[in-house]
């Protein structure tokens, strides 16, 4: 990239655009698909007219087909069980798309090698998976499918606002001192989060900023890396974050003492939906089926289901419900348990898919991730990098976190789908110093409002 391109890219905003009502004239109309289940939230006032549908008894209903769901699913797979998904695909913020053979990413789209300290129960279910084995030379559980295993020298690219760089976090000795506050947490961050001890619970009470200002004096450049991770992760910079969430981003793995695998399928995390999906009966699960209310009624729940694609309102009759659906839904949904996310906060995610005829000169980075000042924008991933399950197609994906308060401007998104895709296409046609909108085939749009 020349200086040139460098200093426009870095100016480059997409917030402008979220608000702007159409698209500029005379650009480029692209093929654009969406997908965003804020559309069907209108589905809760219309269904008041939607006429009643059948009664199913059950023992368990699950609601939500996430990984959340789907492995609770797993777990009563052999008991009387439905599991309800307003989407019509599972995965959740592990969904995926397909273009033409090629499949890709729609969300989460990668995981790492697991140490022996996580919680047994979760590393025997992913064996019994056939996702995991151990290997007891690194003591670590490593991946079956090493063919998606990502190769370190094509790992990851970093741009800032003075150049590029290997990784996001600056090295020297701030990152040492960095590094040597949060070693002793190494083997106390687990998996599942509730085996972490109840005495570092307290680390919940603090900011992650204000457990690194009792130790360290963060530069900004520093502290926006740190940042920068834990929005890609969480939703929020280190200021909303805190202190326990943190130090596990950094010490739930020996990153920094041992070789961990880096996983990325090309269709990321929809790997292990996937996985879960494939030993469950089909007939259990409903997708496009979106839950309206949970009531208790004696010993029992009656859940009252809308079945979007035939319109009616259908009840479910269960012993037990298991909630994994959206946090933020659950007030709405049972009352008398929504004070259990009442203080959660949630960062709408805009995720956008570029298909391109696979024309482009670079070398690629299987994450490109972006310290400028848009920082709505995260980066994107680059499928050139994957192994790819037909080839003949490049895929960018392109990931915006947005605050909590810009949720409502991604409510309207097709009205300015067009102007959204040509400034995320210029911002990476900087990036690579060469125009890449004459190569995109095909354009899909993923919405996640709260994640």
């Amino acid at each position: 990239m020349n200086r040139r391109s460098f200093l426009r890219l870095s100016s480059l905003a997409l917030t402008g655009i979220l608000t702007q009502s159409c698209n500029p004239a005379g650009s480029k109309a692209y093929d654009i698909s969406i997908k965003s289940d804020m559309q069907l939230g209108h589905l809760i006032f219309e269904s008041a007219s939607f006429p009643e549908g059948n009664i199913f008894s059950t023992d368990y209903l699950v609601v939500g087909g996430g990984v959340a769901g789907l492995s609770a699913a797993c777990q009563i797979h052999n008991r009387d069980f439905v599991l309800c998904e307003l989407s019509e695909d599972l995965g959740g913020s592990s969904s995926s798309q397909s273009y033409a053979g090629e499949i890709f990413s729609q969300g989460a789209h990668y995981d790492l090698a697991y140490p022996d300290y996580y919680g047994q129960e979760t590393l025997r279910f992913l064996e019994k998976l056939g996702v995991i084995f151990y290997d007891a030379n690194a003591g670590l559980w490593d991946f079956v499918d090493s063919q998606y295993l990502i190769e370190a020298q094509v790992e990851s690219q970093t741009l800032t606002e003075t150049g590029f760089r290997e990784q996001v976090l600056e090295q020297g000795k701030l990152k040492e001192d960095f590094l040597k506050l949060l070693f002793p947490y190494l083997s106390e961050m687990k998996m599942p989060t509730r085996l972490i001890s109840e005495k570092l619970r307290l680390l919940n009470k603090i900011s992650f900023t204000g457990f690194l200002h009792r130790s360290l004096v963060l530069t900004s450049s520093f502290k926006k890396g740190i940042d920068y991770q834990m929005k890609d992760d969480y939703g929020a910079d280190a200021d909303k974050v805190s202190a326990l969430a943190g130090i596990h981003y950094y010490m739930c793995r020996p990153y920094y003492t041992e070789d961990v695998s880096l996983f990325s399928p090309p269709e990321g995390n929809y790997y292990f939906i996937k996985k879960m999906a494939d030993t469950l009966p089909e007939e259990n699960i409903r997708t496009s089926h979106l839950v309206r209310s949970i009531s208790k009624t004696g010993k029992r729940f009656d859940v009252q289901v809308i079945n979007i694609k035939n319109e009616t309102v259908d009840v479910y009759r269960a012993q037990k419900v298991i909630y994994a659906g959206q946090k933020h839904a659950l007030k709405y949904v049972f009352a008398p348990d929504g004070h259990l996310f009442s203080n959660n906060e949630y960062a709408p995610w805009l995720i956008i898919n570029f298909v391109l005829n696979d024309k482009i000169k670079s070398d690629p980075f299987w994450q490109n991730e972006f310290l400028t000042k848009d920082l709505h924008f995260m980066g994107f991933t680059d499928n050139a990098s994957q192994i790819r399950r037909k080839g003949g197609y490049r895929i960018f994906t392109a990931y915006y976190c947005f605050d909590s308060t810009q949720r409502i401007l991604l409510a309207s998104i097709t009205d300015r789908a067009q102007a959204i895709v040509a400034e995320t296409i210029k911002t990476i046609s900087l990036y690579f110093d060469q125009d890449i909108s004459n190569q995109v085939e095909k354009i899909f749009i993923r919405v996640m409002g709260h994640a």
